[in-house]
């Protein structure tokens, strides 16, 4: 796995982005999420990544 970026969010949140490149050569991104110690980790296709991405551009401009 290849890091992307790492994020500090809103109150003591983590998270992490990760190309993850499988042995059949196929690349997800993972994205981690840290409360405390619970620790969430999902994968998301290309178009999937695209469609939260655009989604969640599209709403911080919204918000100024």
């Amino acid at each position: 796995m290849t890091l992307i970026g790492k994020y500090d969010l809103p109150y003591t949140r983590k998270a992490s982005l990760h190309d993850h490149e499988y042995e059949s050569g196929m690349h997800l991104l993972r994205l981690t999420l840290r409360e405390g110690h619970r620790i969430t980790a999902i994968d998301i296709g290309p178009e999937q990544a695209l469609a939260i991405g655009q989604e969640m551009l599209d709403w911080a401009k919204k918000q100024g």
